[in-house]
């Protein structure tokens, strides 16, 4: 029998569970960004870009699943603001909505967002489409930024800003 094809178990060192803390403090640290497209494509790339950056990324494919996420869906009044960018266990930093979409836009996803304990979140609106009217309507109603489509890497630069800004202050 061949050496190498044996497994021992055998208790991780010290060292070893330090490091495994260490990346798991290291995966709660990283910024949580909540993608929403309804278009496969868009959505792939942006979570492409995202991860090559380094956050953590959920993506969902309409208003309404981001809504349900964020634990927005069928409350009429807004969940309680105790809850520090959490719901149900979540944790979002950072909300990239795709402007044109079925069912609830992009601009009613942040309209929703600003009115609720989400409010303090940043929100990042994106579209293929350069239209001055559209970008202004959504920098009034609390985005962050209005990115044109396809994203870049270079793009995701102008995003740290207000990641930081989504921090707890100490």
């Amino acid at each position: 029998m061949k050496s190498e094809n044996i497994v021992q178990d055998r208790q991780p060192q010290p060292q070893e569970e330090e490091e495994i803390m260490q990346q798991e403090e290291e995966e709660e640290q990283r910024f949580h960004v909540l993608a929403v497209d309804d278009s496969v494509i868009d959505r792939k790339l942006l979570e492409k870009l995202l991860k090559a950056s380094s956050y953590q990324v959920t993506c969902v494919e309409s208003g309404e699943k981001a809504l349900e996420y964020l634990g927005l869906l069928h409350h009429s009044s807004p969940a309680s603001s105790s809850s520090q960018h959490h719901h149900q266990g979540h944790k979002v930093n950072l909300i990239m909505t795709d402007f044109s979409m079925p069912g609830t836009s992009g601009y009613d996803l942040l309209k929703r967002i600003k009115g609720s304990s989400w409010k303090d979140v940043p929100v990042v609106v994106m579209s293929s489409e350069n239209v001055p009217s559209r970008i202004s309507m959504c920098l009034e109603g609390g985005a962050e930024e209005f990115m044109l489509k396809p994203l870049q890497l270079s793009d995701l630069h102008k995003i740290q800003a207000h990641l930081l800004k989504s921090l707890p202050h100490s």
